[in-house]
């Protein structure tokens, strides 16, 4: 048995999406994957029922929200939303295809995804310990607030950030001014999105 992160996911109201808008849509989330792996070592990604998702990560699991951010973003860079439930625990089973294995990771991460559909959320992390998921229901639900508040363009600003450019380096990129950068990641809440990403990192090194 393996300690693992699982990440569930699936595009909102992807079912009504035209031919074209689907296309688009798959390349984005063929981006985000790549984008999550270059942060995320070891990420590995697969779809089902066209577009949910589920992704593992072994070898650095602190790195799971970065990556599950990095696909929040990159996804509403290109007008798409979607919600993610981030579990850990143990894989117990492995098999050839990511959604037929399973393990108590794989049962905490898919049920938090039926929840948070019901609740009308984008971000929920699960644990085998209550007491850490009581801070992170805390931390989930406001950077559920945060997400949902995001403009395409800063959620471009923020997914430069993830991916480890300074706001200088985003400028650039984005060929806009450095201080157009840091009003689109204070507009979006970067800091304290970053402070939890940071507490995030900081506690699962404890569990692993």
């Amino acid at each position: 048995m393996k300690k693992a992160i699982v990440i569930t996911g699936d595009v909102i109201s992807s079912s009504t999406l035209k031919a074209t808008q689907r296309k688009r849509l798959q390349q984005a989330l063929e981006a985000a994957f790549e984008a999550a792996g270059q942060q995320a070592p070891g990420f590995r990604a697969e779809q089902f029922r066209g577009d949910s998702f589920q992704a593992v990560l072994i070898k650095q699991p602190a790195t799971a929200l970065q990556a599950s951010l990095i696909i929040l973003a990159a996804l509403w860079k290109k007008g798409f939303r979607a919600r993610l439930a981030i579990g850990t625990g143990e894989i117990s089973f492995t098999s050839k295809n990511i959604v037929t294995s399973d393990g108590s990771a794989f049962r905490h991460s898919g049920p938090m995804l039926d929840e948070l559909k019901k609740k009308n959320g984008l971000l929920a992390i699960i644990t085998p310990h209550p007491a850490v998921n009581q801070e992170w229901d805390i931390h989930s639900q406001v950077l559920s607030f945060l997400v949902e508040r995001w403009s395409p363009l800063q959620a471009e600003a923020v997914l430069e950030q993830l991916n480890g450019l300074t706001q200088a380096q985003t400028a650039e990129k984005l060929h806009i001014r450095q201080p157009a950068v840091h009003q689109r990641l204070q507009a979006a809440g970067w800091h304290l999105a970053d402070l939890i990403v940071k507490r995030f990192e900081q506690q699962i090194l404890t569990m692993f």
